[in-house]
């Protein structure tokens, strides 16, 4: 304990320092978190870091990220793009498998039964780069939606065909039925949706009866861990099971449990995701060995491309099958190009290769391969993911948020000043004249921000209601920080602070539904007429 405890100190600063940095530049935090753990591991600064277990990634941080994909998820609009979404995670992760073994095996020469299995580790698609880049930037909600529907449900696909096609690989045979590979995935996600929904509404029934954040977060935690263990037990999909079970949970928060108690919850899952992304990023980087990635780079570079092809295949084919049978659940080609380029690879993958049993043909290779395609993806996709979605087209570029945005800096740069003007001038460090004469000059700026931040507000009535709505929110949390600081101090009771308190909770969550729903600028409708 004496020598663990000074290495785990050190990964949680190194990984909070590399988070921090990659805010202030920028960047998403799981490329800085992977090439941080990197440079670590070559300059040696932490040495005696044990490796990433896989065991841990799958019955611990899988079901908890899975869990929490679910509690969060936009159930609205997972429901009305449930076609296109369960088509890609069923069909489209069969087809990505598929494709990417056949690529595999022509190009890298690999036999039938490896490259299936590295297909079907590098056909897992990271939630978090995902919601990252979808977070930075206003895309179409149904396109997030349906990415972010697919990141969730596809790791269940992908598991269970990872588990089928290694008990093949390990037994030493060499031939594989499709049809057989397909039946098992179906059956085993119909398996793990009746587990999420059974478990679900009993945790629920438990929850809309405990009314204690404490405990309820503990059944939360206990149901993410139950649902994906259960089913793995007996055979079936567990991340299906834990992401169903989230589902479920999240709809018992939002229509039975007190407001106090959701955003407790959810703060409470907001940093476990946190946590245990950021392990799972650095590790990644840690367990990189740079002598590897060079040795395999070109064999690394085809499987790339392999992904890529397989994964276009699993992208057009069954978007062009819905556009023959169901046109409405389509969506358009450019479209269709975000899921290809936007299918980057994390943590998952690379525990998917750790985990291969040590008999496993070609093992080393395909190990070293899943290490440098998920490297590349995570740096190479996950930084140039926003400019591909803007040479696209499909990022909305808002010019009165940032006329209003511009003003608003003007005011507070011209008022800062003003204000220290005032000060030198109360100190007696500026004459007279040149006061008057310099805080006429800013008077003039900040009347100009005003004038102009009005008539913004009133010419763009959604951008008004956005800014009203966002400065409430803002004056809700220096309620809440008040009301703690005087609940701290003793000043009003613990029965008083725990009302008003509960009653900020209610109205945050009001606020934050009312934004969701809020548009940006309605197009030709947020306009006063004259």
């Amino acid at each position: 304990m004496h020598f663990e405890m000074p290495l785990l100190i050190g990964l949680m600063v190194a990984a909070s320092t590399l988070a921090i940095a990659a805010k202030r530049v920028r960047i998403p935090y799981s490329v800085a978190l992977v090439v941080g753990g990197l440079f670590i591991s070559v300059a040696g600064l932490l040495p005696g870091i044990p490796p990433l277990n896989p065991e841990f990634v799958f019955l611990v941080c899988l079901p908890l990220l899975l869990f929490e994909g679910g509690i969060t998820a936009d159930v609205a609009n997972v429901r009305a793009n449930l076609v296109p979404i369960a088509t890609l995670a069923s069909l489209g992760m069969v087809l990505a498998i598929t494709a990417t073994g056949t690529a595999l095996h022509y190009a890298l020469g690999l036999n039938w039964g490896p490259a299936l299995l590295l297909g079907a580790m590098l056909s897992v698609t990271d939630t978090v780069s995902i919601l990252y880049a979808f977070r930075r930037v206003a895309v179409p909600r149904r396109l997030s939606g349906i990415m972010q529907g697919e990141s969730l449900f596809n790791d269940g696909t992908a598991l269970v065909a990872y588990a089928a096609i290694a008990g093949v690989v390990t037994r030493g045979e060499t031939s594989f039925s499709l049809p057989l590979l397909s039946a098992q995935v179906v059956f085993a996600t119909i398996g793990g949706i009746a587990i999420g929904l059974t478990l679900g509404a009993g945790a629920g029934f438990i929850i809309r009866r405990t009314r204690d954040p404490l405990a309820e977060i503990m059944v939360t935690t206990a149901l993410a861990l139950s649902a994906y263990t259960i089913g793995e037990q007996v055979h079936l999909s567990g991340a299906i099971a834990a992401v169903t079970a989230g589902l479920m949970t999240g709809i018992t928060l939002r229509r039975h449990v007190a407001p106090q108690s959701q955003v407790a919850i959810h703060t409470f899952w907001e940093y476990v995701t946190f946590g245990v992304n950021t392990f799972l990023f650095l590790s990644v980087g840690l367990a990189t060995k740079p002598g590897a990635l060079v040795r395999h780079l070109p064999l690394t570079l085809l499987a790339v491309a392999c992904v890529f092809a397989g994964r276009a295949v699993a992208i057009y084919g069954p978007f062009l099958l819905l556009r023959w049978l169901r046109p409405s659940a389509c969506v358009p080609v450019r479209w269709q190009h975000v899921f290809i380029f936007g299918n980057i690879k994390g943590a998952l993958s690379i525990g998917l290769a750790i985990g291969l049993p040590e008999g496993t043909p070609a093992r080393e290779e395909l190990v070293s391969i899943a290490f440098g395609v998920t490297f590349l993806s995570l740096v190479v996709q996950g930084l140039t993911l926003t400019g591909f979605l803007r040479r696209l087209g499909l990022i909305r570029e808002d010019p009165v948020a940032q006329a209003v945005s511009e003003q608003q800096a003007r005011l507070i740069a011209s008022r800062a000043a003003r204000q220290e003007l005032e000060q030198l001038h109360d100190q007696g460090l500026i004459p007279r004249a040149a006061y008057e004469h310099l805080r006429s000059d800013y008077q003039v700026g900040i009347a100009s921000a005003e004038r102009e931040l009005r008539r913004l507000s009133e010419q763009h009535l959604a951008q008004a209601a956005r800014l009203v709505l966002t400065t409430r929110r803002h004056l809700v949390d220096a309620e809440r920080t008040a009301l703690l600081s005087a609940r701290l101090a003793g000043l009003i009771p613990e029965a008083t602070a725990e009302a008003q308190l509960a009653r900020l909770d209610a109205r945050t969550l009001e606020l934050e539904h009312v934004l969701s729903d809020v548009p940006d600028e309605p197009q030709g409708s947020g306009r006063k007429t004259t």
